[in-house]
């Protein structure tokens, strides 16, 4: 493509009798950008919109036709079976997969880098289905998400979709496969699974799989990156012997199992969502971040917990429903979190327990004395506004030095004493604190609390201007306080 240069003549150029020379514009044409640039952006369009393009001219048909695209289709538009008389029902699924079968058909023998489709149920979508996934596989695409759910939300022992894995285990047709998201789906592997080589994305939500299944899945996924299990309930052991050297990212969120055991070296990030279950994870992986909700479990058990597992996590993300809270102290624990700088915690609470807030929590930091940011987001099961219950004072804290922490944020502020109390030992305890935040403002469970919270708007509206009142006098003028 040549850039052209001109030169023009201004009034200004006969006075002084020098030209001035400005590039002008390049005629550019879209077809003129690279074959691959424009098979990225056409991958990108619509199918309408690519099939408009089609018909603009010979090069962009040609274009079109040797282009990867991704089909995406879905029938969530707020229309459900609950919504909708039979009859209704049956003309709008008809009208989705005739719609389907239409593009399946344009594109049939083309290029297909994703394909996914996402609808309710029905033993009438069951034909063609299997034709869709076929479809996928045979245009060899890289990614493959079917996303159903059940027709009736309140029955999940009805018949899933069983997921033809035979389709994929040939070799011809999943050399190009790297993602498979299954939503409320069951399968059997074949008796002589191969395994997937290129797969790099697993997101299993609502299946049913046997824990051997899965056991024999991930073992022959070498490259396998990203694992996420939802509401699949294994019912046993998620133990593999199998070292997944590539695993990043794994995800175990209400899946019954028993116990985690996992031969990884590269995870980044977990994120689990259960009981309390025995989690092992190789000393030397190099876990960043962890996200952990445990179903009811104390606190000092889900700490504990979360000490012998993965003392070396750097990013701890801590949920906890509202239990009691209790006054067993996690000092005597021998584990520390030696690598832990950022600690987020997500606590539901009971007023009546709002006196043992400050020993709890200072046991948690004295866990964690590398710790440089703080974010404590606090969720009230009840009238929280300036509860005063319990004979804890602040006079039971033993002075701490927190000496690398720069950052604490508190939502979730109602003024309840142990809530002050914590927050003047942070203050009088943090020599290199930088920004304190503190908000009335309820960051978890906003849903379930919502009418809770509009009647407390005045209570908090108090609690702000006290706690206000009360840090300013001591904090260290370098100390930016943000109350809101």
């Amino acid at each position: 493509m040549i850039n052209d240069t001109v030169c023009k003549r201004t009034s200004s150029d006969h006075i002084s009798g020098k030209p001035i020379c400005k590039k002008a514009r390049p005629n550019v044409k879209l077809e003129d950008l690279p074959q691959d640039l424009l098979c990225t952006i056409v991958s990108k369009l619509p199918p309408k919109e690519v099939s408009r393009a089609s018909v603009f001219s010979s090069h962009w048909r040609y274009i079109c036709d040797i282009c990867c695209f991704k089909l995406c289709f879905s029938g969530t538009a707020g229309y459900t079976r609950d919504t909708f008389e039979r009859k209704e029902y049956l003309q709008y699924m008809q009208k989705f997969i005739d719609n389907v079968n239409t593009f399946v058909q344009k594109y049939n023998g083309k290029m297909v880098e994703e394909f996914s489709v996402k609808f309710e149920f029905d033993t009438q979508l069951l034909d063609h289905l299997n034709n869709w996934v076929n479809f996928a596989v045979s245009s060899r695409a890289k990614s493959i998400a079917v996303y159903l759910r059940p027709i009736n939300k309140r029955r999940t022992d009805v018949d899933r979709y069983v997921f033809p894995f035979h389709l994929l285990d040939s070799e011809s047709n999943i050399s190009h496969l790297q993602s498979i998201q299954l939503s409320f789906v069951s399968f059997r592997l074949p008796s002589e699974f191969r395994g997937f080589p290129s797969l790099r994305k697993l997101d299993l939500e609502f299946v049913h799989i046997s824990i051997e299944d899965l056991e024999v899945l991930l073992s022959n996924c070498c490259n396998l990156g990203w694992l996420s299990l939802v509401r699949s309930y294994l019912n046993g052991e998620l133990k593999l012997n199998h070292l997944l050297s590539h695993l990043r990212h794994l995800t175990v969120v209400c899946c019954k199992v028993t116990r985690i055991e996992l031969q990884v070296m590269n995870l980044v990030t977990f994120v689990y969502c259960g009981p309390i279950v025995p989690i092992v994870i190789n000393q030397h992986s190099k876990l960043e971040n962890a996200h952990r909700d445990f179903f009811k479990a104390t606190f000092h058990d889900a700490v504990s917990a979360l000490l012998n597992g993965i003392p070396s996590i750097q990013n701890l993300t801590f949920q906890t429903t509202p239990p009691p809270l209790e006054e067993q102290s996690l000092l005597n624990n021998k584990c520390k979190f030696s690598h832990l700088r950022c600690l987020q915690l997500l606590m539901g609470i009971l007023p009546e327990d709002t006196y043992m807030l400050p020993h709890v929590l200072v046991s948690v930091l004295r866990a964690a004395p590398f710790i440089e940011k703080l974010d404590i987001h606090f969720a009230a099961g009840g009238h929280l506004c300036f509860a005063n219950n319990g004979t804890l004072g602040k006079k039971h804290l033993q002075p701490s030095e927190y000496s690398y922490l720069k950052s604490m944020h508190m939502t979730g502020y109602k003024g309840a004493r142990g809530q002050l109390e914590f927050l003047l030992h942070i203050v009088e305890n943090s020599p290199v604190l930088e920004v304190l935040t503190v908000e009335t403002t309820q960051r978890i469970y906003e849903d379930v609390y919502a009418k809770l919270i509009c009647k407390q708007k005045a209570c908090s509206e108090r609690a702000a201007l006290d706690a206000g009142s009360c840090l300013r006098g001591k904090l260290s003028p370098k100390v930016k306080l943000c109350v809101m």
